[in-house]
């Protein structure tokens, strides 16, 4: 087993049975770096592939070897692995409790990089659970550690999350100075999908605020980068989140649009539950529309959702 073999450009179904026969040559040979370097790369093999029993089982036996041996950074990383792993399984709790042994070996062995993602990933499962304030506790100790490390992309990162919590938490004006931040942040890095992530979240804000042109002027930046990243699912929340706006400030025919244009999005790249919420959100807007020339102007539109939805029906 070579250092040239394993980073040769494997599949992950090769990979896994190139792993679990290096696995089991080490074990034969006792070689115990080896054993672990397989159970490490088999973890994360089975993870990225959305076997999270299998991931944890092999992460579980890294954690056994890399205590038994004393290897203090293995078994921090393997914590690492059974914290994420738990996660994705949405068992919150858990993936807490490894998180935090993970956070405690972190700070023991001075490993400042690993303590700061570690605060991330604390911050982020307390988020879901909806426990905002100890989120925001989290998130507020991982910037703390980006600043004094310099790390420009974790603190944007960090800085995007602070704004969800805040919004999450109904703190709009706080919420608003976080993405301020980040948005400043993507720019002076170049981070383009971090800037358009920015600007919605800030027309998100502004929208709970009431600030409806302010939002309409965030959205559209959003828009406007993120068809040029050529992302259309991104692409496609921006003429949403905009449309949501517009209709807002009573602009029916261009929200009508940016709901249509998200249809379109939505029905090419078959993503069923945004494509429902884009037709109850016209279907909405029509029952709201008073003027004549409005109602013709919606007709057209209809005329021409009525085509697509018997398309989707036909497929």
């Amino acid at each position: 087993m070579t250092e040239v073999i394993r980073t040769g450009s494997l599949n992950n179904i090769e990979s896994i049975e190139f792993e679990k026969r290096c696995l089991h040559k080490a074990r034969e040979i006792g070689d115990r770096n080896s054993e672990v370097i397989c159970l490490a790369s088999l973890g994360n093999a089975y993870q990225s592939i959305g076997e999270y029993h299998l991931a944890i089982e092999f992460y579980q036996q890294w954690l056994d070897i890399a205590k038994e041996i004393g290897d203090r950074f293995g078994e921090a990383k393997s914590l690492s692995g059974l914290g994420n792993a738990y996660q994705s399984l949405g068992k919150y709790q858990r993936a807490i409790e490894f998180y935090h042994q993970w956070l405690s070996i972190t700070r023991k062995i001075g490993d400042r990089t690993g303590e700061a993602i570690c605060l991330g990933s604390l911050g982020n499962t307390y988020e879901y659970l909806g426990k905002y304030d100890q989120a925001i506790e989290f998130y507020q100790q991982w910037l703390s550690i980006t600043r004094k490390t310099g790390d420009r992309t974790g603190e944007a990162i960090c800085l995007g999350s602070l704004g969800n919590t805040y919004e999450s938490l109904g703190q709009y004006q706080l919420a608003v100075e976080f993405y301020h931040q980040w948005l400043e942040l993507t720019r002076l890095i170049s981070d383009r999908n971090g800037e358009g992530m920015a600007l919605s979240g800030l027309g998100s804000a502004y929208k709970a605020l009431g600030q409806y042109q302010r939002a309409v002027e965030f959205h559209q930046y959003s828009l406007e980068i993120r068809k040029n990243l050529d992302d259309q699912n991104a692409e496609a929340n921006s003429w949403f989140n905009l449309g949501l706006v517009l209709e807002k400030i009573n602009r029916e025919s261009e929200a009508m649009n940016a709901f249509c244009n998200a249809r379109g999005i939505y029905h090419a790249m078959g993503i069923d539950a945004s494509l429902q919420d884009c037709n109850h959100a016209i279907e909405h807007l029509s029952q709201n529309v008073s003027t004549i020339a409005s109602r013709f102007w919606f007709e057209r539109w209809f005329s021409h959702l009525s085509h697509l939805i018997k398309t989707d029906s036909n497929q």
